[in-house]
Order: C-alpha cells, then sequence, then structure tokens
C-alpha cells in the first residue's frame, strides 16, 4: 500500500524541507521565487512560524524541518490536440430551425469539419445578439439592410461576417472575406483556418444575403445523404465545399 507522500496529486508534488529552512527558502529553492512562500503556507494549511528545527514546536499547523511539503508542480506542456472529431465534436443537422432524420430512423448527426461548418454557418445566419442570454452571438450584417448598395454596404458586410467568425473559439484566423455587389443583393465569400490546422474551410458562395436565421440552402433536387452526411451537403450547397 502506497504512503501519502507516494501518492500521485495531480498539480503538486512534494518536497523535503532542511535544517534551517524557513517558508521563504523553500520557495525559492522549489518555485524559483521567495515571495511565493504564501502559497506554501495556504497548500499546507500551516500558521506561523510555519517550520520549525525545534521538536517541541512542532505541531498539526508547524512543520519539522526535514518533513515533507506540498508544493505546486511545474504545468505539463500544452498539447495541442489535432483530432477534429474530438475538436469539433458532433451536433444534430438542423435546416431551416428543423431537424433531420438519417433515414433510418434516428436524427441526423454531423461531426468533426462539417460541423464546425455547420455552426459557423448558422452563427452567420443568426442576427447579432437576437438569442437570449448570448448577446454575443450571431453576426451584424443584418444591419446593411436598408443602406444603399455600394462598396461601403459591402465593406461593412465583410466586416460583420469576419468579426462573427473570428469570435468563434474555434476558428484561428479568417484568411479571406470578399463582398460582391450585383444590384441590391450582397454577396459575400469567407475562409477560415480553425485552431486544428489543415485545410480552411471554405465558407464562399453565400449567396443572396438573408440575414434571418435558418434560411434553407437551395434544393439541389437530390435526396437526403443520410447520418453524417447532411451536413456537408448542405454546406457545399450552401458555401462551398470543405
Amino acid at each position: 500500500m502506497s504512503g501519502v507522500f507516494e501518492r500521485s496529486v495531480d498539480g503538486f508534488r512534494h518536497a523535503e524541507t532542511h535544517h534551517g529552512d524557513d517558508l521563504k527558502a523553500v520557495a525559492l529553492r522549489e518555485l524559483g521565487d521567495a515571495n511565493r512562500w504564501h502559497e506554501l503556507a495556504w497548500l499546507n494549511d500551516l500558521v506561523p512560524p510555519y517550520l520549525t528545527d525545534d521538536p517541541k514546536r512542532a505541531g498539526d499547523h508547524v512543520l519539522l524541518a526535514g518533513s515533507m511539503l506540498l508544493v505546486p508542480s511545474a504545468p505539463m506542456p500544452y498539447q495541442p490536440n489535432r483530432n477534429t472529431d474530438e475538436v469539433f465534436l458532433r451536433d444534430c443537422v438542423l435546416v431551416q430551425g428543423e431537424l433531420r432524420d438519417d433515414g433510418l430512423g434516428d436524427l441526423g448527426i454531423v461531426a468533426g469539419r462539417a460541423n464546425l461548418k455547420q455552426q459557423l454557418l448558422h452563427r452567420l445566419n443568426t442576427p447579432l445578439a437576437q438569442l437570449y442570454r448570448h448577446p454575443n452571438y450571431g453576426c451584424g450584417v443584418y444591419r446593411i439592410l436598408g443602406v444603399i448598395n455600394g462598396p461601403t454596404a459591402g465593406q461593412l458586410g465583410a466586416d460583420y461576417v469576419q468579426t462573427a467568425l473570428l469570435s468563434d473559439f474555434r476558428v484561428d484566423q479568417v484568411t479571406q472575406t470578399e463582398a460582391e455587389i450585383s444590384g441590391d443583393t450582397v454577396r459575400i465569400a469567407a475562409e477560415v483556418i480553425p485552431v486544428t490546422g489543415g485545410k480552411p474551410v471554405d465558407l464562399s458562395s453565400l449567396g443572396n444575403w438573408n440575414p434571418w436565421p435558418w434560411q434553407r440552402p437551395p434544393e439541389t433536387g437530390g435526396e437526403d445523404p443520410g447520418a453524417g452526411g447532411w451536413g456537408e451537403s448542405w454546406g457545399d450547397n450552401f458555401g462551398g465545399g470543405a
């Protein structure tokens, strides 16, 4: 059976105190900063004089020199997760506010990069602050409604789209936002690099901009692709290839 000082404690380790030590000396030796002595006092539930060479003064909240002391361990180096299915998770397929089935009697599921793409398109098609208690979710592109169409409206639309995409924690950078003016329509193309890196996610050819949520993508006349496939097909029809 392992002893108390042999057990693994995540985020902490045990260090031996020496004769003549005080907490500042231990903090300097173990943590590289004597000013962190108060952390050691708090972690080990110590009271003055905290650490002593005199056995008569040692007690429940005062350690005898030579005892083991709990100290913070160095943080583990960050290892980025490149598994897109784990980073972007899974969700139900949602089109025009409606759930889709997989053709087998269950809900249609979209995962990985396809799920990221679906979520980004939903964000772009939701007016900013429309969702109660989520004031930062959505896109401000609807604000160009009623603005005289032209280069200014196009630039504003592209800026709104870029801001919305960058507000998603799964997006590392937006590499492209371009607006095309055609009559009273603004077409906005976008491309993002996800936090996992790799191939960019193409959100180009967004079509005639409709700033209300759950706009149904153009119908292709084909059948629903079923579980795991609808999100990619919808994304391809509505926003270009992934």
